[in-house]
């Protein structure tokens, strides 16, 4: 669901360099814009710009998959997703939404989420309780901001580059498609993403 939003004033960014502003074109088309909102009351980013920015300069082929791509949000906490991608029809241009954590980092996982989830928690050496509700992940908080990026953040850029070229009109093609983009994105950049911050487990 698209969510409004205000009118940008920050200077998008292209190529990692800032760009000069272009009324005469959607946004979208010229680089994108990282914009940090509150996080709302006993909830916290556990990525910063900066780190959203060391991220995507790892990330092969950036280029091609955030085409079109109109913003980066640090969004408010919200119970129903940890994040999400928005289409704009008229522009044909998106944005990614990650949403903030609880101040603990404990999150419970239902059970389906969980097992498709495993193999990552596993990798970013997560603590697990199982519980009648779920399983309770005890994230530290490198771990959530590796789970952030490498997984949420790469799962939504999934999402959006479906989107801009390959239109699945199936949500469910399209949520397949994202994870699975998200899984082998992570197998990929694990080890860079460990060389520019560290080993989350450790």
């Amino acid at each position: 669901m698209k969510r409004s939003y205000t009118s940008r004033t920050a200077t998008r960014v292209k190529d990692g360099r800032v760009q000069p502003k272009n009324r005469h074109r959607p946004t979208g088309h010229e680089g994108y814009v990282i914009d940090r909102q509150s996080p709302g009351r006993d909830h916290r980013h556990v990525v910063s710009k900066s780190d959203l920015q060391t991220f995507i300069d790892l990330i092969p082929e950036w280029t091609r998959y955030s085409e079109r791509l109109e913003r980066i949000v640090l969004a408010p906490r919200d119970e129903s997703a940890d994040g999400y991608h928005a289409f704009y029809h008229e522009e044909e241009t998106g944005a990614i939404y990650l949403n903030a954590w609880p101040e603990d980092l404990w999150v419970t996982l239902v059970p389906i989420y969980f097992e498709a989830h495993k193999e990552v928690l596993e990798k970013l050496d997560v603590t697990t309780t199982p519980t009648e509700d779920g399983v309770i992940c005890h994230f530290t908080e490198a771990q959530a901001r590796a789970f952030t990026l490498l997984h949420i953040f790469m799962h939504e850029l999934g999402h959006h580059f479906d989107r801009i070229h390959q239109k699945h009109r199936s949500s469910t093609k399209g949520e397949d498609f994202a994870e699975q983009f998200a899984n082998r994105q992570f197998h990929q950049l694990f080890v860079r993403y460990t060389e520019a911050f560290g080993h989350p487990g450790r």
